[in-house]
Parts: C-alpha cells; sequence; structure tokens
C-alpha cells in the first residue's frame, strides 16, 4: 500500500510495512489492561460504544525527499518475523516491496529516522543480519540509543531488546545519537516525545508553510485521544507517556497541524480535533 503526498516542497510517500485485517487483528483488551491504567469495564463500555473488539494495526512507514536525499522515518517488522506468532509473517515485512513499486531505491537511501527502537520500528532495517540501507546514517534520539545499550530490565521492554541492540551494532558509527529540538535533515526536526521509552520522538515536518508531525508511538487508537490517559503495556513510563500524549494532542489541535500516526489504519494520516468533553478526536485524511 502507497500514498504519495507533499509537504510543501517535501515530497512524501507513505509505505505500509503491513497491516492485519480481520481475523488477525488484535483484540482491544491486548493493547489496553488493567496494569497500563484502563479499567476492565471502561474497555468494554467503549467497545460496546464503537461496536468493535479489536483494533487495525497498521506499520507505516514515511519516506521524505530532502535536499540531502531520501529519508524514511521508522521501518517496519521487517520480513521473516516471527514475533507475535507464525500467522504474521506474510501480512508484515512488505516495506522493501512497496519501495520497489514507488521507484524507491535501498541502496541510495540517505537516512534513515527512528522515533524509537522498538522492534516494530527498527527491525525492517536489519532483519536479515546486516543494515538494508547501506548508505543511509540512522538518527535515534540519545537517551534511546543510551537505554538499549545499557541494562534493560523492565518486561515489557524485553521482546524489543535485541532488533534495538542489533540496530544500534549493525549501524555503528552510522548512529546518530540527536538531542530533541534539533534539524537532523533539512525539513525534519526531533521533538521530544518521551514516556513510550526514554527516547521516544515525533519528528517535525516543515516546508513552504506546511507542517506534519509524525507522532510515532504516541498513540495507537483512535480510543487514546478520547481517553488520553489510557497507556499500553509497552509504554515503559506510563505518567510521562500520558503527559507526552496531552501535549502531543493539544499541540496537534491547536496548530491544527496534519498528523502522521504510525500504528493508525493506513496511510496513517489526519487531523486531531478538540472536543465539547475537554479529549479529542481523530479525523482521517480522505
Amino acid at each position: 500500500m502507497l500514498y504519495e503526498f507533499s509537504v510543501g516542497q517535501l515530497a512524501c510517500v507513505v509505505v505500509s510495512d503491513g497491516q492485519p485485517a480481520p481475523p488477525f487483528e488484535p483484540p482491544l483488551e491486548q493493547f489496553f489492561t488493567p496494569d497500563s491504567g484502563v479499567p476492565a469495564d471502561a474497555l468494554r463500555a467503549a467497545a460496546v460504544r464503537e461496536d468493535r473488539s479489536t483494533l487495525t494495526c497498521g506499520y507505516n512507514c514515511l519516506f521524505v525527499s530532502t535536499p540531502d536525499g531520501m529519508a524514511v522515518v521508522d521501518t517496519g517488522l521487517g520480513a521473516s518475523f516471527l514475533g507475535y506468532g507464525e500467522y504474521i509473517e506474510p501480512l508484515v515485512g512488505q516495506l522493501e516491496h512497496g519501495m520497489d513499486d514507488v521507484g524507491l531505491s535501498r541502496a541510495t537511501l540517505a537516512a534513515v529516522v527512528f522515533t524509537h527502537l522498538h522492534q516494530d520500528h527498527s527491525r525492517g532495517a536489519i532483519w536479515s543480519g546486516e543494515v538494508r540501507f547501506p548508505a543511509a546514517t540512522a538518527y535515534a534520539h540519545a537517551s534511546e540509543v543510551a537505554f538499549w545499550k545499557g541494562p534493560v530490565e523492565l518486561p515489557s521492554a524485553q521482546p524489543h531488546l535485541a532488533a534495538a541492540r542489533e540496530t544500534i551494532r549493525l549501524f555503528g558509527e552510522r548512529m546518530r545519537p540527536f538531542e530533541h529540538d534539533t534539524e537532523l535533515l533539512p525539513g525534519i526536526r526531533a521533538v521530544a516525545a518521551p514516556g513510550h521509552t526514554p527516547g521516544h520522538s515525533a519528528i517535525l515536518l516543515e516546508s513552504g508553510g506546511e507542517r506534519l508531525l509524525c507522532v510515532g508511538d504516541t498513540f495507537y487508537d483512535p480510543l487514546q485521544l478520547t481517553n488520553p490517559t489510557w497507556s499500553t503495556p509497552w509504554d515503559l513510563d506510563r505518567p510521562v507517556s500520558v503527559a507526552t500524549r496531552r501535549a502531543m494532542l493539544e499541540r496537534a489541535a491547536d496548530e491544527q497541524l496534519m498528523i502522521h500516526a504510525y500504528h493508525l489504519p493506513f496511510p496513517g494520516l489526519g487531523h486531531v480535533q478538540r472536543t465539547s468533553t475537554g479529549t479529542f478526536s481523530w479525523h482521517p485524511l480522505r
């Protein structure tokens, strides 16, 4: 799946690494648990209102053509992935096929920008045991790199540890740790969005008076806009993730930013609006 658009002078294309459809969509209770701050009765009530029991989990990788070359924001799960069960393997790992379809070259990709180093964002760059984009410089926040290189004891981080460490190792000196509020490439700036992981970052595209905010894993589902306090088991610091989510949603609504949401249904583009109840609503690009 491909979706081409532009942000000012920046030509962009969303390439899907996969989007499991029914009957393989994950259940809501897998993402929103009592331990992550979501009471079971509140989730059941929301499921009734929404008339659904699952969420659509996309893997929307964003390519941006900059004056310094083509960059991609996050790289999906990659091929031959079995971490969620055998059913998932043919449903993900589609990034490189999509690149071929739109004429994007692995060999000449200039940059890989990671919102964070969870396996569903980084493994697509290293799944074969070597860097899939041999000319690319990689960017991840300094705190993110330091966290995954150090002793990682949190249980919810364990499934991501191998891919994160392998990404850091394989890119080696071509991994450029950054600080927030830094322009990584022309028109591409890092924005602080911690909580999901220590160095989780949003990525702001800006050109010709137009802007797009890539929010990474700030939210997985529109239910987190109507319930901003709802976290997931993968938010390593839940209070900080809630504060970040509120701040991102407020900014997106108040500044009328276009949003790129990595895990929402393809292509993950839309806008956020405030509601009369003091929460937010998601309006996908049509």
